[in-house]
Protein backbone atom coordinates (compact mmCIF):
# COMPACT_ATOMS: atom_id res chain seq x y z
CA UNK A 1 0.00 0.00 0.00
CA UNK A 2 1.34 3.69 -1.18
CA UNK A 3 2.23 6.26 1.65
CA UNK A 4 -1.03 8.29 0.25
CA UNK A 5 -3.65 5.56 0.65
CA UNK A 6 -2.07 4.58 4.00
CA UNK A 7 -2.47 8.57 5.14
CA UNK A 8 -5.81 8.16 3.42
CA UNK A 9 -6.98 5.19 5.38
CA UNK A 10 -5.14 5.75 8.65
CA UNK A 11 -6.96 9.30 8.33
CA UNK A 12 -10.37 7.78 8.03
CA UNK A 13 -9.99 5.48 10.96
CA UNK A 14 -8.54 8.60 12.87
CA UNK A 15 -11.71 10.06 12.57
CA UNK A 16 -13.83 7.22 13.23
CA UNK A 17 -11.45 7.10 16.74
CA UNK A 18 -11.50 10.57 17.32
CA UNK A 19 -15.25 11.64 16.71
CA UNK A 20 -16.20 8.63 19.13
CA UNK A 21 -14.05 9.89 21.93
CA UNK A 22 -15.29 13.63 21.26
CA UNK A 23 -18.82 12.32 21.62
CA UNK A 24 -18.13 10.46 24.69
CA UNK A 25 -16.54 13.29 26.14
CA UNK A 26 -18.92 16.01 25.57
CA UNK A 27 -21.61 13.45 26.94
CA UNK A 28 -19.42 12.52 30.04
CA UNK A 29 -19.05 16.35 30.79
CA UNK A 30 -22.33 17.10 29.95
CA UNK A 31 -23.74 14.34 32.56
CA UNK A 32 -21.17 15.64 34.93
CA UNK A 33 -21.96 19.20 34.65
CA UNK A 34 -25.94 18.16 35.60
CA UNK A 35 -25.24 15.50 37.91
CA UNK A 36 -22.77 17.32 40.11
CA UNK A 37 -22.92 20.98 42.44
CA UNK A 38 -20.91 23.36 40.56
CA UNK A 39 -18.31 23.38 43.58
CA UNK A 40 -17.99 19.94 42.86
CA UNK A 41 -17.61 20.06 38.98
CA UNK A 42 -15.49 22.97 39.15
CA UNK A 43 -12.74 20.68 41.38
CA UNK A 44 -12.92 17.73 38.62
CA UNK A 45 -12.13 20.18 35.70
CA UNK A 46 -8.88 22.05 37.78
CA UNK A 47 -8.02 18.43 38.39
CA UNK A 48 -7.84 17.48 34.82
CA UNK A 49 -5.84 20.24 34.29
CA UNK A 50 -3.15 18.26 36.18
CA UNK A 51 -3.98 15.35 34.79
CA UNK A 52 -3.24 16.91 31.16
CA UNK A 53 0.45 18.44 32.67
CA UNK A 54 1.57 15.27 34.18
CA UNK A 55 0.81 12.91 31.13
CA UNK A 56 2.30 15.58 29.16
CA UNK A 57 5.48 14.70 31.66
CA UNK A 58 5.54 11.18 31.96
CA UNK A 59 5.37 10.32 28.27
CA UNK A 60 8.66 12.89 27.72
CA UNK A 61 8.36 13.30 24.09
CA UNK A 62 9.37 9.45 23.16
CA UNK A 63 6.45 8.27 21.82
CA UNK A 64 6.82 11.04 18.73
CA UNK A 65 10.51 10.83 18.99
CA UNK A 66 9.73 6.72 18.13
CA UNK A 67 7.40 7.87 15.05
CA UNK A 68 9.93 10.90 14.10
CA UNK A 69 12.79 8.56 13.94
CA UNK A 70 12.91 6.42 10.72
CA UNK A 71 14.47 3.17 11.54
CA UNK A 72 14.79 1.92 15.76
CA UNK A 73 16.55 -1.14 16.74
CA UNK A 74 15.28 -3.21 19.35
CA UNK A 75 18.00 -2.28 21.88
CA UNK A 76 17.14 1.72 21.03
CA UNK A 77 13.16 0.40 21.74
CA UNK A 78 13.63 -1.37 24.95
CA UNK A 79 16.00 1.41 26.55
CA UNK A 80 13.30 3.76 25.52
CA UNK A 81 10.89 1.52 27.32
CA UNK A 82 12.36 1.22 30.34
CA UNK A 83 13.52 5.30 30.03
CA UNK A 84 9.44 5.93 29.52
CA UNK A 85 8.57 3.29 32.45
CA UNK A 86 11.27 5.02 34.99
CA UNK A 87 10.07 8.49 33.76
CA UNK A 88 6.04 7.15 34.92
CA UNK A 89 7.08 6.75 38.45
CA UNK A 90 9.13 9.68 39.00
CA UNK A 91 5.66 11.53 37.70
CA UNK A 92 3.54 8.88 40.25
CA UNK A 93 6.02 10.28 43.13
CA UNK A 94 6.18 13.89 42.05
CA UNK A 95 2.34 14.26 42.01
CA UNK A 96 1.52 12.20 44.92
CA UNK A 97 3.81 13.67 47.17
CA UNK A 98 2.58 17.24 46.19
CA UNK A 99 -0.56 16.94 46.22
CA UNK A 100 -1.19 18.66 49.23
CA UNK A 101 1.10 21.53 48.03
CA UNK A 102 -0.79 21.97 44.62
CA UNK A 103 -4.42 21.73 46.82
CA UNK A 104 -3.04 24.62 48.87
CA UNK A 105 -1.60 26.82 46.03
CA UNK A 106 -4.86 26.90 44.35
CA UNK A 107 -6.83 27.33 47.40
CA UNK A 108 -8.88 24.26 47.19
CA UNK A 109 -8.26 21.47 50.09
CA UNK A 110 -10.55 18.79 48.85
CA UNK A 111 -8.17 18.71 45.55
CA UNK A 112 -5.88 16.59 47.01
CA UNK A 113 -7.40 13.39 47.40
CA UNK A 114 -8.32 13.59 43.77
CA UNK A 115 -4.57 14.22 42.68
CA UNK A 116 -3.25 11.61 44.92
CA UNK A 117 -6.34 9.21 42.99
CA UNK A 118 -5.37 10.20 39.46
CA UNK A 119 -1.51 9.88 40.09
CA UNK A 120 -1.71 5.90 40.26
CA UNK A 121 -2.67 6.09 36.22
CA UNK A 122 1.46 7.28 35.60
CA UNK A 123 2.48 3.55 36.96
CA UNK A 124 0.22 1.97 34.32
CA UNK A 125 0.23 4.28 31.60
CA UNK A 126 3.80 4.40 30.39
CA UNK A 127 3.58 0.13 29.72
CA UNK A 128 1.53 0.85 26.54
CA UNK A 129 2.68 4.41 25.48
CA UNK A 130 5.76 2.59 23.20
CA UNK A 131 3.13 0.07 21.36
CA UNK A 132 0.68 2.88 20.76
CA UNK A 133 3.74 4.93 18.93
CA UNK A 134 4.88 1.93 16.90
CA UNK A 135 1.27 1.40 15.67
CA UNK A 136 0.92 5.65 14.93
CA UNK A 137 4.11 4.93 13.05
CA UNK A 138 3.08 2.13 10.83
CA UNK A 139 -0.38 4.31 10.08
CA UNK A 140 -2.44 1.29 12.06
CA UNK A 141 -5.30 3.49 13.37
CA UNK A 142 -7.70 1.01 13.43
CA UNK A 143 -6.37 -1.06 16.27
CA UNK A 144 -5.79 2.30 17.69
CA UNK A 145 -8.82 3.30 17.51
CA UNK A 146 -10.77 0.29 18.69
CA UNK A 147 -8.27 -0.02 21.89
CA UNK A 148 -9.05 3.84 23.03
CA UNK A 149 -12.96 3.63 22.15
CA UNK A 150 -13.47 0.51 24.11
CA UNK A 151 -11.05 1.99 26.82
CA UNK A 152 -13.13 5.24 27.26
CA UNK A 153 -16.49 3.72 27.23
CA UNK A 154 -15.28 1.26 30.34
CA UNK A 155 -14.29 4.68 31.95
CA UNK A 156 -17.29 6.37 30.83
CA UNK A 157 -19.45 3.81 32.47
CA UNK A 158 -17.23 3.54 35.77
CA UNK A 159 -17.57 7.97 36.31
CA UNK A 160 -21.08 7.84 35.62
CA UNK A 161 -22.69 4.68 37.13
CA UNK A 162 -20.30 6.08 39.63
CA UNK A 163 -21.67 9.60 39.54
CA UNK A 164 -25.11 8.71 39.92
CA UNK A 165 -24.39 6.60 43.43
CA UNK A 166 -22.04 9.52 44.66
CA UNK A 167 -21.68 12.56 43.17
CA UNK A 168 -18.98 13.87 44.07
CA UNK A 169 -15.55 14.84 41.81
CA UNK A 170 -13.66 12.19 42.31
CA UNK A 171 -15.73 9.65 40.74
CA UNK A 172 -14.05 11.25 37.80
CA UNK A 173 -10.61 9.99 38.73
CA UNK A 174 -12.15 6.01 39.13
CA UNK A 175 -13.38 6.66 35.69
CA UNK A 176 -9.44 7.91 34.45
CA UNK A 177 -7.96 5.00 36.05
CA UNK A 178 -10.18 2.10 34.72
CA UNK A 179 -9.57 3.78 30.89
CA UNK A 180 -5.88 3.91 31.79
CA UNK A 181 -5.38 0.38 33.04
CA UNK A 182 -8.11 -0.79 30.28
CA UNK A 183 -6.37 0.85 27.68
CA UNK A 184 -2.61 -0.21 28.54
CA UNK A 185 -3.42 -4.08 28.91
CA UNK A 186 -4.88 -3.53 25.06
CA UNK A 187 -2.25 -2.12 23.77
CA UNK A 188 0.44 -4.21 25.19
CA UNK A 189 -1.53 -7.26 24.51
CA UNK A 190 -1.68 -6.30 20.65
CA UNK A 191 1.99 -5.05 20.82
CA UNK A 192 3.43 -7.70 22.33
CA UNK A 193 3.23 -9.59 18.94
CA UNK A 194 5.34 -7.98 17.46
CA UNK A 195 7.60 -6.88 19.75
CA UNK A 196 8.72 -7.17 23.33
CA UNK A 197 11.09 -4.88 25.17
CA UNK A 198 14.25 -6.79 26.36
CA UNK A 199 16.01 -5.82 29.85
CA UNK A 200 18.85 -3.86 28.31
CA UNK A 201 19.40 0.01 28.34
CA UNK A 202 22.46 1.78 26.20
CA UNK A 203 22.19 5.77 26.83
CA UNK A 204 24.62 6.55 24.38
CA UNK A 205 21.79 4.60 21.30
CA UNK A 206 19.16 6.59 22.71
CA UNK A 207 20.43 9.96 23.29
CA UNK A 208 19.32 11.92 20.07
CA UNK A 209 15.55 10.45 20.83
CA UNK A 210 15.75 12.14 25.00
CA UNK A 211 16.87 15.34 23.07
CA UNK A 212 14.38 15.36 20.76
CA UNK A 213 11.95 14.28 23.39
CA UNK A 214 12.98 16.89 26.10
CA UNK A 215 12.60 19.69 23.27
CA UNK A 216 8.90 18.24 22.83
CA UNK A 217 8.16 18.07 26.27
CA UNK A 218 8.71 21.43 27.54
CA UNK A 219 7.04 22.52 24.53
CA UNK A 220 4.05 21.00 25.34
CA UNK A 221 4.12 21.67 28.99
CA UNK A 222 4.71 25.56 28.20
CA UNK A 223 2.02 25.01 25.72
CA UNK A 224 -0.56 23.12 28.24
CA UNK A 225 0.32 25.75 31.15
CA UNK A 226 -0.12 28.28 28.33
CA UNK A 227 -4.03 26.94 27.52
CA UNK A 228 -4.78 26.36 31.27
CA UNK A 229 -3.36 29.49 33.31
CA UNK A 230 -6.58 30.52 33.28
CA UNK A 231 -7.66 27.82 36.31
CA UNK A 232 -5.09 28.23 38.31
CA UNK A 233 -5.48 32.54 38.17
CA UNK A 234 -9.43 31.71 38.72
CA UNK A 235 -9.31 29.05 41.66
CA UNK A 236 -7.01 31.25 42.93
CA UNK A 237 -8.84 34.52 43.26
CA UNK A 238 -12.48 33.61 42.40
CA UNK A 239 -12.66 29.84 43.29
CA UNK A 240 -13.77 26.61 41.95
CA UNK A 241 -17.15 27.79 40.65
CA UNK A 242 -15.91 30.19 38.49
CA UNK A 243 -13.08 28.04 37.39
CA UNK A 244 -15.76 25.11 36.56
CA UNK A 245 -17.62 27.60 34.74
CA UNK A 246 -14.88 28.46 32.56
CA UNK A 247 -13.22 25.28 31.78
CA UNK A 248 -17.10 23.98 31.14
CA UNK A 249 -16.90 26.54 28.46
CA UNK A 250 -13.13 25.62 27.69
CA UNK A 251 -13.70 22.03 27.09
CA UNK A 252 -16.83 22.62 24.86
CA UNK A 253 -14.84 25.14 22.40
CA UNK A 254 -11.38 24.78 23.22
CA UNK A 255 -10.58 21.04 23.56
CA UNK A 256 -12.68 19.95 20.81
CA UNK A 257 -10.16 21.16 18.04
CA UNK A 258 -7.56 19.82 19.76
CA UNK A 259 -9.01 16.73 19.59
CA UNK A 260 -10.61 16.89 16.36
CA UNK A 261 -7.12 18.19 14.33
CA UNK A 262 -5.33 14.92 15.11
CA UNK A 263 -7.96 13.14 12.82
CA UNK A 264 -5.69 15.07 10.49
CA UNK A 265 -2.75 15.93 11.92
CA UNK A 266 -1.91 12.75 14.05
CA UNK A 267 -1.81 10.75 10.44
CA UNK A 268 -0.04 13.25 8.63
CA UNK A 269 3.18 13.55 11.11
CA UNK A 270 4.35 10.37 10.14
CA UNK A 271 3.28 10.95 6.61
CA UNK A 272 5.43 14.64 6.57
CA UNK A 273 8.18 12.89 8.75
CA UNK A 274 8.74 10.74 5.51
CA UNK A 275 9.14 13.89 3.16
CA UNK A 276 11.00 16.16 5.40
CA UNK A 277 13.75 16.78 2.91
CA UNK A 278 11.23 17.58 0.17
CA UNK A 279 11.05 21.34 1.26
CA UNK A 280 8.14 22.12 -1.96
CA UNK A 281 5.85 19.18 -1.53
CA UNK A 282 6.46 19.74 2.61
CA UNK A 283 4.94 23.42 1.68
CA UNK A 284 2.34 22.45 -0.26
CA UNK A 285 0.89 19.87 1.46
CA UNK A 286 1.22 21.57 5.18
CA UNK A 287 -1.04 24.35 3.73
CA UNK A 288 -3.67 22.31 2.22
CA UNK A 289 -3.35 20.50 5.67
CA UNK A 290 -4.24 24.10 7.44
CA UNK A 291 -7.37 25.06 4.75
CA UNK A 292 -8.42 21.24 5.89
CA UNK A 293 -7.92 21.98 9.94
CA UNK A 294 -10.34 24.95 8.64
CA UNK A 295 -12.97 23.62 7.04
CA UNK A 296 -13.49 20.64 9.75
CA UNK A 297 -13.06 23.36 12.49
CA UNK A 298 -14.21 27.07 11.49
CA UNK A 299 -17.85 26.42 11.33
CA UNK A 300 -18.19 24.16 14.39
CA UNK A 301 -16.77 26.57 16.12
CA UNK A 302 -18.45 30.06 14.65
CA UNK A 303 -22.00 27.91 14.22
CA UNK A 304 -21.70 27.54 18.38
CA UNK A 305 -20.97 31.42 18.55
CA UNK A 306 -24.02 32.01 17.05
CA UNK A 307 -25.76 29.32 19.15
CA UNK A 308 -24.04 29.93 22.36
CA UNK A 309 -27.21 30.95 25.07
CA UNK A 310 -29.55 28.25 24.04
CA UNK A 311 -26.63 25.85 23.23
CA UNK A 312 -25.72 26.04 27.60
CA UNK A 313 -29.18 26.32 28.42
CA UNK A 314 -30.34 22.83 26.62
CA UNK A 315 -27.32 21.10 27.29
CA UNK A 316 -26.41 22.16 30.72
CA UNK A 317 -29.16 23.82 32.77
CA UNK A 318 -29.82 27.33 33.85
CA UNK A 319 -27.22 27.16 36.57
CA UNK A 320 -24.45 27.69 34.30
CA UNK A 321 -25.91 30.16 32.30
CA UNK A 322 -23.46 32.63 33.37
CA UNK A 323 -20.72 30.77 31.08
CA UNK A 324 -22.45 32.19 27.55
CA UNK A 325 -20.57 35.11 26.95
CA UNK A 326 -17.58 33.13 28.17
CA UNK A 327 -17.97 30.34 25.76
CA UNK A 328 -18.94 32.73 22.94
CA UNK A 329 -15.61 34.57 23.29
CA UNK A 330 -13.30 31.28 23.83
CA UNK A 331 -15.23 29.88 20.53
CA UNK A 332 -12.81 32.21 18.82
CA UNK A 333 -9.72 31.10 20.80
CA UNK A 334 -11.00 27.90 20.00
CA UNK A 335 -10.95 28.91 15.91
CA UNK A 336 -7.61 30.47 16.02
CA UNK A 337 -5.95 27.86 18.32
CA UNK A 338 -7.42 25.02 15.78
CA UNK A 339 -5.83 26.40 12.68
CA UNK A 340 -2.09 26.83 14.82
CA UNK A 341 -2.28 23.11 15.88
CA UNK A 342 -1.11 22.05 12.51
CA UNK A 343 2.21 23.48 12.79
CA UNK A 344 3.47 21.13 15.57
CA UNK A 345 3.23 18.31 12.83
CA UNK A 346 5.38 20.50 11.06
CA UNK A 347 8.10 21.16 13.11
CA UNK A 348 8.01 17.91 14.81
CA UNK A 349 8.76 16.30 11.38
CA UNK A 350 11.56 18.63 10.80
CA UNK A 351 12.52 18.10 14.42
CA UNK A 352 12.34 21.71 14.95
CA UNK A 353 10.24 21.64 18.13
CA UNK A 354 13.61 23.80 19.55
CA UNK A 355 11.76 26.60 17.29
CA UNK A 356 7.82 26.07 18.79
CA UNK A 357 9.36 25.48 22.80
CA UNK A 358 11.01 28.99 22.49
CA UNK A 359 7.80 30.77 21.09
CA UNK A 360 5.67 29.00 23.99
CA UNK A 361 7.97 30.43 26.20
CA UNK A 362 7.65 33.89 24.92
CA UNK A 363 3.60 33.39 25.01
CA UNK A 364 3.53 32.47 28.44
CA UNK A 365 5.02 35.81 29.45
CA UNK A 366 1.91 37.30 27.26
CA UNK A 367 -0.72 35.25 29.02
CA UNK A 368 -0.36 35.43 32.45
CA UNK A 369 -0.18 39.28 32.92
CA UNK A 370 -3.37 39.62 30.01
CA UNK A 371 -5.27 37.06 32.08
CA UNK A 372 -4.65 37.42 35.16
CA UNK A 373 -5.65 41.58 34.78
CA UNK A 374 -8.83 40.04 32.55
CA UNK A 375 -9.77 37.22 35.91
CA UNK A 376 -9.11 40.18 38.31
CA UNK A 377 -11.07 43.34 36.69
CA UNK A 378 -13.62 41.47 34.56
CA UNK A 379 -14.07 37.53 36.10
CA UNK A 380 -14.20 34.45 33.69
CA UNK A 381 -15.35 36.96 31.07
CA UNK A 382 -12.43 38.74 31.59
CA UNK A 383 -10.28 35.99 31.50
CA UNK A 384 -11.39 34.62 28.45
CA UNK A 385 -11.11 38.28 26.88
CA UNK A 386 -7.75 38.20 28.09
CA UNK A 387 -6.60 34.49 26.38
CA UNK A 388 -8.20 35.70 23.15
CA UNK A 389 -5.99 39.13 22.93
CA UNK A 390 -2.53 37.00 22.90
CA UNK A 391 -4.02 34.09 20.69
CA UNK A 392 -4.91 36.70 18.30
CA UNK A 393 -0.94 38.05 18.74
CA UNK A 394 0.29 34.48 18.54
CA UNK A 395 -1.85 34.02 15.34
CA UNK A 396 -0.14 36.58 13.74
CA UNK A 397 3.23 35.85 14.55
CA UNK A 398 3.15 31.88 14.24
CA UNK A 399 3.77 32.75 10.54
CA UNK A 400 6.93 34.23 11.05
CA UNK A 401 8.54 32.77 13.90
CA UNK A 402 7.56 29.22 13.44
CA UNK A 403 6.36 29.05 9.67
CA UNK A 404 8.75 30.89 7.51
CA UNK A 405 11.98 29.15 9.00
CA UNK A 406 10.79 25.92 7.79
CA UNK A 407 8.99 25.94 4.37
CA UNK A 408 10.69 29.84 3.53
CA UNK A 409 8.59 32.97 2.59
CA UNK A 410 5.13 32.06 1.94
CA UNK A 411 2.90 34.44 3.43
CA UNK A 412 0.28 34.53 0.71
CA UNK A 413 -0.54 30.78 1.29
CA UNK A 414 -0.79 31.22 4.82
CA UNK A 415 -3.04 33.54 4.34
CA UNK A 416 -5.05 32.13 1.57
CA UNK A 417 -5.00 28.92 3.66
CA UNK A 418 -6.59 30.36 6.70
CA UNK A 419 -8.94 32.95 4.34
CA UNK A 420 -10.53 29.44 2.88
CA UNK A 421 -12.25 27.83 5.11
CA UNK A 422 -13.80 31.60 6.63
CA UNK A 423 -15.02 32.75 3.52
CA UNK A 424 -16.98 29.40 3.07
CA UNK A 425 -18.33 29.14 6.25
CA UNK A 426 -19.36 33.00 5.92
CA UNK A 427 -23.10 32.34 4.31
CA UNK A 428 -23.84 29.98 7.05
CA UNK A 429 -22.47 32.53 10.34
CA UNK A 430 -24.62 35.39 8.42
CA UNK A 431 -28.09 32.65 8.03
CA UNK A 432 -27.86 31.36 11.06
CA UNK A 433 -27.19 34.42 12.91
CA UNK A 434 -30.63 36.50 11.46
CA UNK A 435 -32.57 33.50 11.74
CA UNK A 436 -31.68 33.26 15.03
CA UNK A 437 -31.87 36.48 15.96
CA UNK A 438 -36.01 35.98 14.92
CA UNK A 439 -37.02 33.19 16.31
CA UNK A 440 -34.90 33.16 19.84
CA UNK A 441 -37.18 33.85 22.87
CA UNK A 442 -40.28 33.08 20.60
CA UNK A 443 -39.49 29.22 20.44
CA UNK A 444 -38.82 26.32 23.08
CA UNK A 445 -35.38 26.40 23.57
CA UNK A 446 -34.76 22.62 22.17
CA UNK A 447 -36.77 23.86 19.17
CA UNK A 448 -34.58 26.52 18.63
CA UNK A 449 -31.56 25.24 18.93
CA UNK A 450 -32.60 22.74 16.36
CA UNK A 451 -33.77 24.60 13.72
CA UNK A 452 -30.65 26.63 13.90
CA UNK A 453 -28.46 24.06 14.36
CA UNK A 454 -29.86 22.00 11.06
CA UNK A 455 -30.24 25.21 9.33
CA UNK A 456 -26.29 26.03 10.21
CA UNK A 457 -25.39 22.60 8.74
CA UNK A 458 -27.23 22.50 5.29
CA UNK A 459 -26.23 26.21 4.65
CA UNK A 460 -22.70 25.17 5.13
CA UNK A 461 -22.96 21.83 2.57
CA UNK A 462 -24.54 23.34 0.05
CA UNK A 463 -22.02 26.76 0.09
CA UNK A 464 -19.13 23.64 0.00
CA UNK A 465 -21.11 21.68 -3.09
CA UNK A 466 -21.47 24.52 -5.13
CA UNK A 467 -17.81 25.61 -4.31
CA UNK A 468 -15.30 25.76 -7.33
CA UNK A 469 -12.18 26.01 -5.19
CA UNK A 470 -9.80 23.72 -6.85
CA UNK A 471 -8.95 22.33 -3.05
CA UNK A 472 -12.43 22.17 -2.18
CA UNK A 473 -12.97 20.14 -5.67
CA UNK A 474 -10.07 17.83 -5.27
CA UNK A 475 -11.88 16.94 -0.95
CA UNK A 476 -14.85 16.35 -2.73
CA UNK A 477 -13.66 14.25 -5.77
CA UNK A 478 -11.59 12.01 -2.55
CA UNK A 479 -14.48 11.71 0.10
CA UNK A 480 -17.05 10.69 -2.51
CA UNK A 481 -16.44 6.81 -3.03
CA UNK A 482 -19.09 6.25 -6.03
CA UNK A 483 -16.84 6.68 -9.03
CA UNK A 484 -20.40 7.51 -11.62
CA UNK A 485 -20.25 10.83 -8.49
CA UNK A 486 -16.58 11.20 -8.80
CA UNK A 487 -17.19 12.13 -12.68
CA UNK A 488 -20.06 14.78 -11.76
CA UNK A 489 -17.76 16.26 -9.74
CA UNK A 490 -14.93 16.54 -12.01
CA UNK A 491 -17.43 17.58 -14.94
CA UNK A 492 -19.06 20.08 -12.73
CA UNK A 493 -16.30 21.43 -11.03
Amino acid sequence: MSLRDKTIKGAKWSAISTVATIAIGFLQITLLARILEPHEFGLLTIAMVIILIADTLSDFGISNSIIQRKNLTVVELSSLYWVNTLIGFTVFVLTFSCSDAIAAFLKQADLAILIKTLSFAFLVIPHGQQYRALLQKELDFSRIGIIETTALLLGFAVTIISAYFHPLAIVAMWGYLAMSVARTLMLAWVGRKEYKPVFIFQLGSIKSNLRFGAWLTADNLINQLNGNIATVILSRTLGAVIAGGYNLAFNVAVMPPTKLNPIITRVLFPAFSKIQDDREKLRINFYKLLSLVGLINFPVLLGLLVVADNFVLFMFGQKWAFVTPILQVLCLVGLLRSIGNPIGSLLMAKARVDISFKFNIFKLFLFVPAIWMGAYYFGGIGASVGFLVVQIVNTYLSYFILIKPVLGNSYGAYINSIWLPFKLTLPMLLITGVVGWFIRGELPVALSLSIEVFLGIFVFVTTLWLSKNSFVSELKVQFVKSPKLRRILRVGN
